[in-house]
């Protein structure tokens, strides 16, 4: 019994130190996506944030703002799932054969169901759309993109009406005494 407990500790020691070190490299996790045409470069950190956005010289030139807007939404979630992955792939081995409670402790319940499985974020990763080039979908300098939207009008002024001489000026500091 003693064997086995020492064989136990250890394990724990060792699975404890893994899981320290797949942390230390999750937390430092990147993943570098790039546009098919290669107009938008992303970097994605740790947590699926965006970290760092830059576009090719001539990309404002080359396309839309609505398809550089998609391009830029579609490179940020597959590098959030590129990240996911690596993240979980480091993980695998640290979980992998742990003993299920059932199996320390006769009697006991089994934990098994009640951790998911680490799903495969690969399967999920969706292609960039390639979007025809700016050139070809019309060009803002020959006037053939979509009509601009009209700008909002502007709000009426308002206007205050006249104080009486014999009316005492408001008091709150909101009205700043006018």
């Amino acid at each position: 019994m003693k064997d086995q407990m020492d064989t136990l500790l250890e394990n724990f020691e060792r699975q404890t130190a893994q899981l320290r070190d797949a942390q230390a490299a999750a937390a430092e996790t990147t993943a570098q996506v790039s546009s098919p045409d290669g107009l938008v470069r992303a970097t994605i950190d740790a947590g699926g944030s965006l970290a760092k956005l830059e576009f090719a010289p001539h990309t404002f030139e080359r396309t839309t703002p609505a398809q550089l807007a998609n391009t830029v939404q579609t490179l940020v979630r597959q590098g959030s799932l590129q990240v996911k992955q690596k993240i979980a792939d480091l993980m695998a081995p640290i979980t992998e054969g742990l003993p299920d409670l059932a199996d320390l402790v006769e009697g006991a319940p089994s934990l098994a169901g009640l951790v998911p499985p680490i799903p495969a974020f690969d399967d999920v990763v969706e292609e960039a759309p390639r979007h025809e080039s700016f050139e070809d979908g019309g060009s803002i300098l020959r006037n053939e993109q979509a009509p601009p939207v009209p700008a909002p009008k502007p709000a009426p002024k308002r206007v205050r009406p006249p104080r009486d001489e014999d009316e005492e000026p408001p008091s709150s500091w909101m009205t700043r005494g006018d």
